[in-house]
């Protein structure tokens, strides 16, 4: 699932300075040195680091998910980050399943594969940035450049319009004319919408800026990190300037939180150069089709689909073992909890487990991100149900089709391309199924939180779902009826789907980019946990038998609306495609 603030500001680089807290001395080394028993405290009897894989049937069971759970979330993938050779490695893997299957390809060129038009973005060394006279460095605490497009400001200023937003700022035209508009970007709604160039740029102005707070600082070194631009063959993304407040003060002589809409900066200089080249490894969507077996519906389409990416790697490693404990106890939300550093009393809790710990585990170092749950479990389970309808003897009437999209961490990348260049017509779609996060949801896991901030968690029947009456009823009731009506018998769990939700679930997985096309859709997620983006989110901490009932309920689903007479009737106003998600 994207995490909308990177990945960068998360638990892995953070616990190095909760650690370095003035707790105690003990407290700091324990947390350093331990071990905790693989699987502790996630499911009921311990699982290995590795597996053995074992041939896969015609059945979606725990087994078959396991297997395929621990190839695809091992670490030799790296992280599965969009444009490397771990996630090369990975679709290649998808793809020969698909083909094993019997699957018909659905990509480019007869293939399995559509290719993202992706970049290999660096900034030249010759940019430069001077603040009201005051040269800025590159990088964190200075500034970062967006897009794909070379900047050159000279002797420009910049004029506040205020926290950044989808529509156009209320500055009077002779405000805003031949000066660079510049946002505040405080929130994670905020910073969604920066981040995937939704920002109204006012006619007559001279580009965007985008003043950062103290506490997203980290956003600058994750831009210059993430070094690949997805970009329409049209044309090039337009170039963003992102600032710290360090920054903004040098520029506007105030820091963000004393800006008023409307005030002018002193002189702006900028070079920010571009280079661009193809990357070493394509991005790229896996893309199959089960033919229907029905000449009058097989044009019509079940989608079905997951996300194939995940993070990639930590500069330096970690004790992976005091992270699962750190996370567990201070931030049971994983990333979303990136703010909490821990109190005395928790140190104390770590400390006593590491202690106890250390008795029967050695420590392990840790830098790869393997994104077991975050989305490998989906990945997995969109293979056991294709296996699955493709040994039925007889097949759905409707043709199903999978696709496995790239680049969901990087912002839904690979389903805004492909419901952009759809390989089948997009209206023939009747309805898309995406499963992202489905192998935890325990009652041990923080699986998200109420609208009003209420903790929720997991348990035996747990099962969260998002989206699912927002274009269609029909599909929400046909969701509910195959559940209880085919006995799978999950409490289903509506909270994180409430409309105006702070978490904005529905806008941060791949089912949206179908949805705001007028598809209905469903989202099906066991919810968060204290292992979300860090680098604990490892197969020996999945929960394979609630995965399974997972994958067995959409299969049941998938095969519902591919025999049904009828597609799912959209009954509820459609978005606007080329408009920002809110949920």
């Amino acid at each position: 699932m994207t995490f909308v603030i990177p990945r960068h500001l998360g638990a892995p680089l953070l616990l190095a300075a909760a650690l370095s807290s003035p707790f105690t001395a003990d407290a700091q080394d324990a947390a350093k040195t331990q071990s905790v028993p693989a699987n502790a405290g996630v499911n009921s009897a311990p699982l290995p680091l590795k597996h053995t894989p074992k041939p896969t049937s015609g059945a979606i069971t725990s087994q078959d998910l396991m297997t395929r759970l621990y190839i695809f979330a091992d670490d030799s993938l790296m992280g599965r980050d969009v444009g490397t050779e771990g996630h090369f490695k990975a679709t290649a893997y998808l793809a020969a399943e698909a083909k094993r299957m019997g699957l018909k390809p659905a990509g480019d060129s007869g293939t399995y594969f559509q290719t993202l038009p992706m970049a290999q973005r660096t900034v030249d060394r010759l940019s430069s940035f001077v603040a009201g006279g005051i040269s800025v460095r590159l990088g964190e605490g200075g500034w970062a450049i967006s897009g794909t497009e070379n900047i050159t400001i000279t002797d420009g200023e910049a004029v506040y319009a205020g926290p950044v937003a989808a529509e156009a700022p209320s500055l009077p035209a002779d405000q805003v004319k031949g000066r660079v508009i510049a946002y505040a970007v405080t929130s994670r709604e905020g910073y969604e919408i920066a981040r995937t160039g939704r920002i109204v740029r006012p006619e007559g102005s001279a580009g965007v800026l985008l003043l950062l707070s103290p506490r997203a600082r980290g956003i600058l070194a994750s831009l210059l990190a993430s070094q690949l631009d997805v970009f329409d063959p049209s044309g090039a993304i337009d170039g963003r300037l992102w600032v710290a407040d360090s920054t903004t003060i040098a520029l506007f002589g105030k820091s963000l939180g004393d800006l008023t809409p409307g005030a002018v900066s002193g002189k702006l200089n900028v070079k920010a150069l571009v280079e661009l080249k193809r990357p070493a490894f394509p991005a790229r969507n896996v893309v199959a089709i089960l033919p229907g077996s029905d000449p009058r519906l097989r044009n019509q389409y079940v989608a079905i689909g997951a996300h194939s990416d995940h993070v990639g790697l930590e500069r330096r490693a970690f004790d992976h073992d005091s992270i699962l404990v750190f996370n567990r106890i201070v931030r049971p939300g994983g990333a979303e909890d990136q703010g909490k550093f821990g109190t005395p009393e928790q140190f104390a809790q770590i400390n006593a487990e590491l202690a106890e710990m250390r008795k029967t585990s050695a420590t392990r170092a840790d830098s790869i991100f393997n994104g077991a749950d975050d989305d490998g479990s989906g990945s997995v389970a969109v293979q056991e149900i294709a296996e699955h309808l493709a040994s039925l003897k007889t097949k759905p009437k409707r043709s199903t089709l999978f696709v496995w999209h790239a680049g969901e961490e990087k912002g839904l990348w690979g389903s805004a391309y492909y419901t952009e260049h759809p390989t089948v017509p997009r209206d023939s779609i009747v309805a898309q199924l995406n499963m992202d996060m489905v192998g935890r949801g325990s009652a041990t896991d923080q699986t998200g939180m109420t609208a009003d901030g209420k903790e929720l968690r997991g348990g035996p029947d747990y099962l969260q779902l998002v989206g699912s009456r927002r274009l269609s009823t029909e599909l929400g009731d046909l969701v509910e009826s195959v559940n209880t009506g085919k006995k799978h018998n999950f409490s289903f769990d509506y909270a994180m789907d409430a409309n105006g939700h702070p978490m904005n679930i529905y806008c941060r997985s791949d089912h949206y980019e179908y949805a705001k096309w007028g598809v209905p859709v469903t989202f099906f997620t066991t919810g968060g946990h204290s292992a979300y983006h860090q680098l604990t989110d490892e197969p020996q901490y999945i929960n394979y038998p609630h995965m399974q009932r997972v994958a067995r309920l959409v299969a049941d689903i998938a095969l519902e609306l591919g025999n049904r007479a009828t597609r799912p009737v959209v009954d509820q106003p459609k978005l606007d495609p080329r408009g920002s998600c809110k949920q």
